[in-house]
């Protein structure tokens, strides 16, 4: 809290706003200086070069960090659960003067230091300062193989809503190694132990060639170019910066037409899958990713028809004939890559040489057209109503559907792996009609639309409606997996929405606020009146949509005919649960275990009247219990009235807890 206290004494942040920042660090169990930039109050490279100055030290920015490639005989040497405990990751290490430099949220504390020296049994430790959620990426990357939460962080989520994932392939281009030489960074192959074999020519540890921090004599030292300003005067952007405004701009154009939205993103995710599985090159899914989002641009609804459609209906070929070269001459100013030029001109050949334009057969097919041509026409038959089959399919009788015109409409092979990823590989859950159901009811479409993208890259079914009677209307007519409501609408509130939908029998389901409405008073009427959560605009639509999975989770988790919720501290810690139950004004026990640790909080009306942790009881408890972060916790509902032996309001205890381990941390 020392940062956040200077800042406000110096004027940079407003008094005002301390305890939103406080409040937030609690709910996403961060530091204040990640809450500060994650609520926009201060630019990740102001407060960076803030703390770099007052500690005497350098920063590395996320942008830098993400790029930074790091030995990994070096990571081998440091544990991962020591790394996460600390958030601290190693960078360099010098061999000549045995110094190790590591990156810390924290570069004041000592325990950084003295664990990385006994740890790799190094002279020195170099500390820089960098920011934590930064750090939980580059230990996801490197320990775990899943860049995702450097993709959610660099978009503007937090990488802490985002789990590690130790099934991920690796990265190509992961691992390049470098040395310092004379204040210089330069590139250098990985040193072999001995008797070691010799390395494996699929070794993810082999350095790229145009790594973007390797550096030339005479150029900046390793800190200095992770520390310095991204240039961006020529306008260049990363490939996976340009898909995703292919991305976010087709979705808004297919919300014009609502029997479409989502039809470029389900199939760009198909795509992604099998170029992944086949092992294409990174180029060649990029290149297959720019056609499978720009496929139908300049079509129409009425001419809009599918390679599997044009194998069944003469009509439709003629329709496709007159319309597949439209996002080609659209675009043709853009010099879109080869792979997706092929991959539009070509969707339409068919694999036994019928197809059109250029009556091409098997293999001659460019892949990234077979490749298209599968997702676009397996996305047709899974999602639309008006497909060849004439109604929506299950994912099994979708691929048997397809499965017909193996070898004739399409490349057997791949049809083959669409089978093995939709159904074998569980994903249906994220592609198919069994999908989540999320119903949003906002009237800004600029709001809707940008959540729709998300919601749509984590396979749910997004339905919008703009004002309560339709959004009342539609609940009643269909089945949701959960409600995202702004609380101001056209013809009521998200409030009168809520307990409408109550009234109605919508028990169930469960109910979460994205809203500008951000007074106190009406945050403790949402939570009141049952929300599962309430969320402050500006919020990323990333985060939200993790929350809202978090919540269907929960929701599917309660035990039958009572409302205890049960769950893991990994995915939701103890501070934000007590914040849950305490807004709710929740009763019941709150039992929670790591290991062989248990303790016990008993709540009343959302206060906790006393707790149990070992041999301590009353508020010692609550805070022996609030230093758990792994483990499980189960509420149960079902608890007689107790005598309140604390007296202590629950945001005071959490705020109590949280100086308590500030002060241990020292």
């Amino acid at each position: 809290m020392a940062i956040l206290d200077r800042l406000v004494v110096e004027g940079r942040i407003a008094p005002e706003r301390y305890d939103e920042v406080v409040i937030h660090a609690q709910r996403t169990q961060s530091t204040a200086e990640e809450a500060m930039i994650q609520l926009g109050l201060i630019g990740e490279a102001e407060l960076l070069k803030y703390i770099a100055n007052l500690y005497q030290t350098r920063f590395v920015g996320s942008e830098r960090l993400a790029k930074a490639g790091v030995d990994p005989q070096l990571i081998r040497k440091i544990p991962r659960k020591l790394a996460k405990r600390l958030t601290a990751f190693p960078i360099l290490f010098d061999t000549t003067s045995r110094t190790l430099s590591v990156v810390a949220a924290d570069v004041t504390d000592d325990d950084v230091r003295q664990q990385m020296l006994f740890t790799t049994g190094a002279r020195d430790v170099k500390i820089y300062v960098a920011r934590e959620a930064a750090i939980r990426a580059a230990i996801a990357k490197h320990y775990d193989q899943d860049n995702r939460p450097f993709e959610m962080l660099l978009s503007g989520a937090s990488s802490r809503e985002v789990r590690t994932s130790r099934e991920s392939d690796p990265v190509p281009g992961w691992g390049r190694v470098f040395e310092e030489k004379d204040g210089l960074l330069v590139h250098r192959e990985p040193a072999k132990p001995l008797g070691a074999e010799p390395a494996n020519d699929h070794a993810p540890n082999v350095a790229s060639p145009d790594s973007p921090l390797e550096t030339q004599p005479g150029s900046a030292t390793m800190i200095e170019a992770l520390s310095a300003a991204a240039e961006g005067g020529d306008l260049k952007v990363e490939p996976e910066v340009y898909l995703e405004t292919l991305n976010v701009l087709v979705t808004l154009i297919e919300q014009l037409n609502r029997d479409c939205g989502g039809h470029a993103t389900r199939v760009a995710r198909l795509c992604q899958q099998l170029g992944d599985r086949i092992r294409l090159t990174k180029p060649q899914v990029q290149g297959i990713l720019i056609a499978a989002y720009l496929h139908d641009v300049g079509v129409s609804n009425e001419s809009h028809v599918t390679p599997l459609d044009v194998a069944n209906d003469e009509t439709k070929r003629e329709l496709a004939r007159r319309a597949y070269t439209a996002p080609i001459r659209l675009l043709e100013a853009v010099a879109l890559p080869g792979t997706a030029l092929d991959a539009l001109r070509h969707r339409y050949e068919c694999f036994d040489g019928r197809g059109f334009p250029e009556r091409l057969s098997g293999k001659n097919i460019p892949l990234g057209a077979r490749v298209l041509a599968i997702a676009e026409s397996y996305v047709d038959l899974a999602h639309s109503q008006h497909n060849a089959a004439g109604r929506r399919l299950a994912a099994e009788d979708a691929c048997d559907f397809l499965d017909l015109h193996k070898g004739t409409t399409f490349d057997p092979a791949v049809v083959d792996w669409l089978r093995h990823i939709v159904l074998d590989d569980g994903m249906q859950t994220q592609l198919l009609a069994s999908r989540n159901r999320v119903l949003i009811v906002d009237p800004d479409p600029e709001e809707t639309s940008v959540l729709e993208v998300r919601f749509a890259e984590r396979g749910y079914e997004v339905m919008i409606e703009r004002e309560l009677t339709t959004a009342l209307s539609r609940l009643d007519a269909e089945n949701f997996d959960i409600v995202v409501s702004e609380v101001q609408l056209a013809n009521g509130d998200g409030f009168e929405l809520l307990t409408r939908m109550r009234d109605k029998g919508h028990t169930t389901v469960p109910f979460m606020f994205l809203t500008a409405t951000r007074d106190q008073s009406s945050v403790n009427r949402g939570l009141e009146l049952g929300a599962a959560d309430y969320v402050v605009k500006p919020a990323s639509a990333a985060v939200v949509a993790a929350k809202a999975g978090r919540i269907i989770e929960e929701a599917r988790s309660q035990k039958p005919g009572g409302r205890g919720v049960s769950g893991s501290l990994q995915e939701m810690g103890l501070p934000d649960v007590i914040q849950i139950l305490a807004n709710g004004r929740k009763t019941g026990r709150l039992k929670v275990r790591s290991g062989r640790l248990q303790g016990e909080m008993m709540f009343q009306g959302g206060a906790i009247h006393d707790a149990v942790f070992g041999d301590l009881t009353g508020a010692e408890a609550v805070y022996g219990i609030l230093r758990l972060t792994e483990g499980d916790f189960a509420l149960d509902p079902n608890m007689e009235p107790i005598e309140d032996r604390i007296g202590v309001p629950a945001q005071h205890l959490l705020l109590e807890a949280m100086r308590r381990m500030d002060e241990g941390a020292r």
